[in-house]
């Protein structure tokens, strides 16, 4: 059965109010490193798992190349990038985490978990597991969602409805 529009429009609802908030916490965070913006922590994340070229990472955080090319400039003007040649293509460069990068996500990590922890606090941790699986399929869902507007008809505007 699939979902009612009051229940989507619920969610949607709810869902703004949490991201707003999130954001607004994100930003009384305590930082990691001095040169660490929230703002950069998509790229720092992106780039733990493997080395990337500069339009590879604009599209896995959803971002165009010259806000990255100037994000990474800076965060290796700072010691936590560092560029390395591309193996495959000698010409080209790709952006790794520095060790000092590393660590400060090592940090962001423990830092997060200890925050969600607290947040959770009056959780059950049978609770949390669901939301967690549940989270993950949402934003798998997003991203498919994402990638298929391109091929699809526009959403309708709201003085559609």
């Amino acid at each position: 059965m699939p979902v009612r529009r009051e229940t989507a429009e619920s969610i949607a609802t709810t869902l703004g109010r949490v991201m707003k908030v999130m954001t607004a916490m994100r930003h009384h965070a305590p930082r990691q490193h001095d040169a660490v913006d929230p703002s950069h922590y998509p790229l720092l994340f992106t780039l733990a798992s493997d080395p990337r070229r500069v339009s590879v990472l604009a599209e896995m955080i959803h971002s165009d190349v010259s806000t990255v090319s100037r994000q990474v400039s800076h965060l290796v003007q700072h010691g936590l990038i560092a560029k390395i040649d591309d193996p495959e293509d000698g010409r080209a460069q790709l952006l790794s985490l520095s060790p000092t990068g590393s660590e400060v996500i090592e940090r962001l990590i423990r830092a997060r978990g200890e925050w969600f922890e607290a947040l959770l606090s009056t959780w059950s941790d049978t609770d949390a597991q669901s939301f967690a699986h549940l989270l993950t399929r949402f934003g798998d869902d997003v991203e498919s969602f994402k990638a298929g507007l391109g091929a699809a008809p526009p959403l309708p505007s709201p003085q559609e409805h």
